[in-house]
């Protein structure tokens, strides 16, 4: 007989193999995989405002085939995208003044052309971004403005763009900025280097005189495409209002210096509108203002050289505070002038170029100094000469009033470039009407052109109000010039815009006929059907061209080739295959959100072209038209773009392991009747049992399925299935549901995949949003998914102010985007705090139209609550939570405005489904002495490994762990601090600050090991600084203030910041904040440490214990003893945040995102307040003190984002895997997103960088064949041994 322990032993080891086999590759993680899943998600960074300005930078190239016919390549072309103004020559008018007669319809301004220009845009970025045309890759992006203050005007409220952004074909390979401080900057457009830096004003205002001091127009800067490639022009105005041009040199930035025989005042070339008009004598007429409008190099006749080459200047005389009726009787006070009131000034430059010795003969006698030898260059200046003004002589619209903010001109060179031919628009001040003057010509003094007006009605017939003029392209001969007209259309409640496309001859081609016409769409419609929201033209596509045009609602786009037909331009449409949505999701319902604003066309070829739409706070995205066999337009979205990536403000972590099976909606109650069958199932399978047996399944599937050889060929090679498999089992795949509550939406990111899986728009008239998800009371990793990272329905909360305000509320899963229900409940006043709820046992049921798993109890500024959803359901997990604690639910309020911290108890009424809200504690902090600044709260959820701390000597130091501590920041206010600081002679008799200058007494039996040496401590210095910043620890249900320190971070009420930014984090007992100290020009590091108490070494024996509560009370419970430290950075830190793990076993790491777009990690040792500040003993040795540090380092290796830069982080999340050694890491809330994967304690459960796995595969091979072979030796050895 066989051995029975043989045996045994034999099947074990049997399992412990083929478990090997089977799991070798699908469950190993390796320590040399860290960073490998970290990524950055960069967006352009324009904000809310979204893409205002856009130019495509390089041109394509272009191959031929074996026939020699052109094909299409698409090259490294760069499209750059600012925020700035959409032309940055154009006047400035200033800001519109509204009467009470009403508003401009939907928020249109008339001037700028953009919509709802007002405070609802935070313009908080300045940035230029530059994407590679094919793939949308942003190349780079770069901060345009040297200063932080806000695009937004305080008197009107109205949006105004900081910088403009200049990139032309003028300029090839540089993009120019200048921003309201005067900065003007060179980019480089392939890498955004900085190439050029100058301060305008620094250089120009040498006169201490402020009339003589040179500022912006209105505050708004402007760049002039002079067509020269070293000039460049600005405007600025002097003391007097008076508008001067200031030519920059393209090359160094500097202002073009003025040559010393020209006998200026200044050493650089300003010339001023009303001197260019009095030395060009045009006008004798009183007029108000002389401006700049527009500036161009115009070429001379190299030939005979009878004219030569000159800056022709556009100057306007006008009349200001002129009321103009625009529409709905609105009073718009405008800056206006007249064809009539405008001249072409004649600037004759000479370049005088000063060398260190006489040029050598063979030098080029070139008027354009770049053609010298640059060693013999020593200084190069100009003097100018004003020649004659050329008026304008327009007959029949030469006196009509137009908006100077409006002029396009249109330059058309024609066979002669000596001739210089151009047309000239403008908007009608009313608003209804459009003026055109064509055949102008500059060089030979005549600027007399053909005048004509077009009625609005004639543009399109549902404009209300034109709104645009833009440029798009030449033909190849320069003789039409194709432009969009855009308008508004006021018949519905929410004003639409409409965009038309128009053709203009500029060079008197037309034989006397009309030069403008517009190209008219679809002749299978009627044209008050056509109602595009962008328009644009490839002209060269077929030969014939093609117009992509966005229909109305936006979410479709429709190609159509364009053919002039009998001296009219129509076009066709044509049927597309592929996917053409510029929006690609509408989740949410209809909303301005998202809705088309612009196309722009990035490529055109004979058989191809692309096109970018970008859109009001939603997508950008390019897609490509090219012909297909079968006749039809054939649509391929090459990339997108999720703008509001830019701007998170929030963001929650599921667990993508346990994905709920996803059910298309036909029928909606099949639909809800299998999506919770599948969420039941998913939930189900989480249980033990069930991992045993689906365990036991695929051990089964690996022996006779087929699955061991398929596992021993995965032990040398990993593919990438089985990496994803490994990452999902290993808790690595997570779906971050980010909230954007400047764009009024909801974008989930898959951190496995790196891409956006689907997004939802919310209300666009809400003043905030807000994600409810899980509990109170529920732990994220609750295992059955009831409202932690597993749960994935998930509730979004949008608040409606007005007249009759609202609260609008959508319930959806979390990882499919799919929407259960949604409604909207009215409400009377205002919400404090929003208390999520989540019920502890799961309930099945349908999603009807107004429920939801997911509960939000709503806390109103007038101490009453309701529920979100409104239903029995709902009120049901209300009262289950009230009734489940033994003191039943509190909740809190804090008002900024009065500083009340109000604690607050919830009761039902008797008899009835309402709910009372009784006060129990109340703090007031004083708003005429400190206002709140920042309240932060516990991370919910976090597990923790232990309630102490075991020190060096083996006594136990006791967390202090209250679930119901909230972190209130406060900064003292300038008139109180005054009042405040104390005399340095004399000691204060301030008792406040008294009492937060010696800070508050508390008793302990025996001070912590490590806080001080002993025999040593902190030394006694006199604190004369007056405490500016307070951070006080407030009990939520008591009400009461647990703890409070201050510090001084400033030396007078001047320096107190309107907005300073104190990021918190609290964890465990620890809180953690920093602040810029303006008194020590560094970050400082606050730490605060909460304890219970101390047990000694031997205070805990087999036979004695100390008596220890084991619940706590807010109310009951001994105040906590608060160890603190500061520590000094050498970097700004705009957000914290802190690592998560699975069992909370891990050392914790706290995050800092640092100024210099890093985001960097530190160890919670650097920053224990009981560092000591002598020596180390060899207990504090043992248990890992260091040594007291004011500074505290910046590890180069310990920086997560290493490689990556992370610009304007606000916030730093975390989430645990379920492997403990891992924790992931996203950081938002600026341009950028960055993922990471990192080890606070480093891979103790990952195989080592040098694991050898083929060495594993002979190691499991041998032991099966010795398994083999020992088990015949065995069998053999009992059969003869029963047989002797």
């Amino acid at each position: 007989m066989a051995n029975p322990t043989a045996a045994s032993s034999s099947r074990l080891l049997y399992s412990t193999v083929l478990f090997l086999l089977l799991c070798a590759s699908a469950c190993a993680l390796y320590a040399d995989e860290a960073g490998l899943n970290d990524f950055v998600i960069r967006t352009a960074g324009h904000g809310q405002v979204g893409v205002r300005y856009a130019s495509l930078i390089g041109e394509p190239p272009k191959s031929n085939d074996d026939n020699g016919d052109t094909i299409d390549s698409f090259g490294s072309s760069v499209w750059v995208t600012s925020q700035s103004n959409e032309f940055p020559g154009a006047v400035s008018d200033g800001f519109s003044g509204v009467s009470s007669a009403g508003e401009v319809a939907g928020g249109f301004d008339p001037i700028i052309g953009k919509l709802d220009t007002s405070t609802m845009y935070d313009d908080a970025s300045c940035s230029i971004a530059g994407r590679n045309v094919t793939s949308g890759q942003v190349l780079w992006r770069v901060n345009a403005c040297s200063s932080s203050s806000r695009g937004v005007n305080t008197k009107t409220g109205e949006f105004a763009p900081r910088h403009v952004t200049l990139a032309s074909s003028t300029y090839p390979n540089v993009v120019y900025s200048i921003d309201n401080a005067g900065v003007f900057r060179g980019w480089n457009s392939n890498d955004g280097m900085l190439q050029l830096d100058m301060d305008l004003f620094q250089q120009i205002n040498t006169s201490d005189d402020e009339k003589e001091t040179y500022q912006f127009p209105h505050g708004l800067p402007r760049l002039l495409d002079t067509s020269h490639p070293r000039i460049i022009g600005t405007v600025v105005a002097g003391g007097g209002e008076d508008e001067s041009l200031v030519l920059l040199d393209t090359k160094t930035g500097q202002p073009i210096s003025s040559s010393p025989s020209s006998r200026e005042e200044k050493p650089f070339i300003v010339l001023s509108a009303k001197s260019l008009l009095a030395k060009a004598k045009i006008s004798k007429k009183k007029y108000d203002t002389a401006r700049i409008v527009d500036v161009m190099y115009v070429k001379g006749d190299t030939t005979t050289k009878r004219h030569p080459g000159h800056l022709a200047v556009l100057v306007a005389w006008s009349f200001l505070n002129e009321e103009i009726a625009a529409p709905k009787n609105t009073q718009v006070i405008k800056s206006v002038s007249s064809f009539s009131s405008m001249a072409w000034i004649d600037v004759k430059l000479k370049e005088v170029i000063q060398t260190s010795e006489p040029p050598e003969a063979s030098a080029p006698k070139s008027e354009d100094y770049d053609d010298w030898s640059t060693t013999l260059i020593k200084s190069v200046s100009y003097s100018y000469e004003v020649g004659k003004g050329s008026p304008f002589i327009v007959d029949g619209v030469g006196s009509t009033p137009l908006l100077l903010s409006s002029l396009r001109k249109v330059v058309g060179g024609g066979k002669n470039d000596i001739k210089n031919s151009l047309s000239v628009m403008a908007i009608a001040a009313t608003s209804s009407q459009l003026l055109l003057v064509t055949n102008i010509n500059t060089v030979i003094g005549n600027s007399g052109g053909s005048g004509r007006s077009y009625e609005i009605d004639t543009l399109h017939p549902h404009l209300r109000l034109i709104d645009t003029i833009s440029v798009l392209q030449m033909n190849d001969d320069n003789t039409v010039a194709t432009l969009t007209i855009s308008g508004v259309d006021d018949r519905y409640p929410t004003s639409r815009r409409i965009e038309s496309l128009f053709e203009v001859t500029v060079d008197g081609s037309d034989g006397g006929g009309e030069p403008f016409r517009r190209v008219y769409g679809s002749e299978k419609k009627g044209d008050e059907e056509i109602m595009h929201s962008a328009v644009v033209l490839c002209p060269t596509f077929e030969s014939s061209g093609l117009v992509v045009a966005a229909v109305e609602d936006g979410s479709d786009v429709f190609a159509m080739p364009y053919a002039v037909n009998e001296g009219q331009t129509t076009w066709s449409s044509m049927a597309v295959d592929g996917d053409s949505s510029i929006v690609p999701s509408t989740r949410g319902g209809s909303s301005s959100t998202g809705s088309n604003d612009r196309a722009h066309l990035l490529e055109c070829f004979p058989h191809t072209m692309t096109v970018a739409f970008t859109t009001t706070c939603g997508m950008t995205s390019a897609i490509r038209f090219e012909t297909s066999s079968s006749g039809s337009m054939k649509a391929t979205k090459l990339w997108t773009s999720e703008e509001a990536l830019g701007s998170i403000s929030s963001a929650v972590f599921l667990d993508e392991t346990h994905a709920m099976a996803m059910v298309a909606p036909s029928d909606s109650q099949e639909a809800a009747i299998n999506a919770d069958y599948e969420e039941e199932k998913a939930l189900r399978d989480l249980q033990f049992s069930s991992r045993i047996q689906m365990q036991l399944n695929s051990l089964r599937e690996g022996i006779f399925g087929g699955g061991l050889l398929s596992s021993l060929k995965s032990i040398a090679i990993m593919s990438d299935e089985k990496k994803a498999e490994r990452d999902i089992a290993f808790g690595f795949a997570k779906v971050a549901v980010l909230l954007s509550e400047n764009m009024h939406r909801v974008v989930a990111l898959d951190t496995m995949k790196r891409n956006v899986i689907w997004s939802m728009n919310l209300h666009a008239g809400a003043s905030w949003h807000k994600i409810v998800h899980g509990g109170q009371f529920v732990s994220l990793n609750d295992p059955h998914g009831n409202g932690g990272v597993n749960d994935h329905e998930m509730l979004a909360i949008s608040y409606v102010e007005g007249a009759s305000s609202s609260v609008e509320w959508k319930c959806f899963d979390g990882l499919g985007g799919k929407i259960f229900s949604g409604d909207s409940s009215p409400v009377k006043t205002s919400i404090s705090q929003i208390v999520p709820l989540r019920t502890s046992s799961h309930q099945p049921h349908l999603h009807d139209s107004s429920g939801c798993r997911q509960v939000a109890l709503l806390v109103h500024s007038d101490n009453t609550v309701s529920v979100i959803p409104n239903t029995a359901r709902s009120r049901a997990i209300v009262q289950e939570t009230v009734t489940a604690r033994n003191n039943g639910l509190f909740v809190h309020s804090i008002d900024k405005h009065t500083g009340e911290f109000r604690s607050q108890i919830v009761s039902m009424k008797a008899a009835s489904d309402s709910y009372d809200l009784v006060t129990v504690g109340l703090t007031v902090f004083d708003p005429s002495q400190e206002k709140i600044i920042n309240v932060s709260y516990p991370r919910r959820g976090e597990v923790m490994q232990s309630p102490s701390t075991v020190l060096g000597d083996e006594s136990l130091l006791l967390k202090y762990l209250n679930p119901h501590l909230v972190v209130v920041v406060t900064q003292a206010t300038p008139s109180f601090f005054s009042e405040m600081k104390p005399d340095a002679d004399e000691e204060s008799t301030n008792g406040f600050y008294n009492s937060l200058s010696t800070g508050a007494s508390t008793q302990q039996m025996r001070k912590p090991l490590g806080a001080a040496k002993p025999g040593e401590g902190p030394p006694n210095v006199a604190n004369t600084a007056a405490p500016s910043l307070f951070v006080s620890l407030v009990d939520s249900v008591s009400g009461q203030i647990l703890h409070r320190v201050s510090h001084s971070h400033v030396d007078s009420a001047n320096e107190l910041l309107e907005t300073t930014n104190v990021p918190i984090v609290v964890s465990e007992n620890w809180v953690v904040y920093t602040f810029f100290n303006q008194r020590t020009r560094r970050t400082d590091v606050g730490v605060l440490t909460l304890h219970e108490g101390m047990i000694d070494k031997n205070g805990i024996t087999a036979f004695s214990a100390p008596e220890q509560e084991l619940t706590f009370s807010s109310l009951e419970s001994a105040k906590p003893i608060v160890l603190s430290r500061t520590f000094g950075l050498p970097k700004a830190v705009s957000a914290l945040g802190v690592t998560s793990t699975k069992a909370g076993i891990s050392s914790k790491q706290f995050m800092f995102a640092t100024g210099n777009d890093q985001v960097i990690s530190l160890d919670r040792r650097f920053l224990d307040p009981r560092r000591p500040n002598g020596d180390l003993k060899e207990s504090e040795k043992v248990e890992g003190l260091m040594k007291y540090a004011p500074m505290l380092p910046i590890i180069p290796f310990l920086t997560p984002s290493h490689v990556h830069e992370v610009s304007s982080v606000k916030s730093i999340a975390s989430a645990s895997a379920h492997v403990e050694s891992q924790s992931l890491v996203l950081a938002f809330g600026g341009a950028d997103i960055f993922f990471s994967r990192v080890s606070p304690s480093k891979g103790f459960d990952l195989l080592p960088d040098d694991f050898n796995r083929g060495l594993l595969t002979v190691v499991v091979v041998g032991l099966l064949v010795a398994l083999n072979v020992i088990q015949r030796m065995n069998k053999k050895k009992m059969v003869a041994s029963f047989w002797s």
